[in-house]
């Protein structure tokens, strides 16, 4: 059912050939579908689908689930750590115009990245990096000497003010 164009791979779906009752679409394809050029997101492994292709009328529906890890670097941390995106509720819909193929590669691409965080963290409760010596904190305390208090106000406390 799925066609594969071009050495990157293509999610493609012969509609003609989908049964009056639907098609059962359940495979995977190379992380290279991702085409993501990012040095602090990729995608290594391969793009899980578990999916449900019908015609209704003069349109394609597509449903169903999308999985994949994401290799992520952890925004407090910078430890490089796998993520399992899930995209659970995939659906794609188009009204057909005489094609015998539609592609399905940028709707999956684009759900998966919508489903990223917006700063990666390795765990909830990653320390990060002391902003001083850059050791990281997750894996014992730094011996930096760390102020008390609130550090924006910090360029104040050494202000003289003369009151008349």
């Amino acid at each position: 059912m799925f066609e594969r164009f071009g050495r990157k791979g293509n999610m493609k779906i012969n509609v003609k050939r989908i049964p009056e009752d639907g098609e059962v679409l359940v495979g995977a394809d190379p992380a290279s579908i991702m085409e993501l050029e990012e040095p602090d997101t990729r995608f290594e492994h391969e793009v899980k689908y578990d999916l449900l292709a019908q015609l209704q009328g003069t349109a394609v529906l597509v449903t169903g689930r999308i999985s994949t890890p994401a290799t992520l670097r952890c925004s407090r941390c910078l430890r490089v750590f796998d993520l399992p995106v899930r995209v659970e509720e995939f659906v794609y819909h188009q009204e057909l115009q005489g094609e015998d193929f539609v592609d399905l590669t940028a709707n999956m691409r684009e759900d998966i990245i919508l489903e990223l965080p917006q700063r990666a963290l390795c765990t909830a409760d990653c320390k990060g990096l002391c902003p001083h010596c850059g050791k990281d904190l997750n894996k014992g305390p730094c011996r930096c000497q760390h102020s008390e208090g609130d550090l924006r106000w910090h360029a104040l406390d050494n202000l003289n003010l003369k009151l008349k």
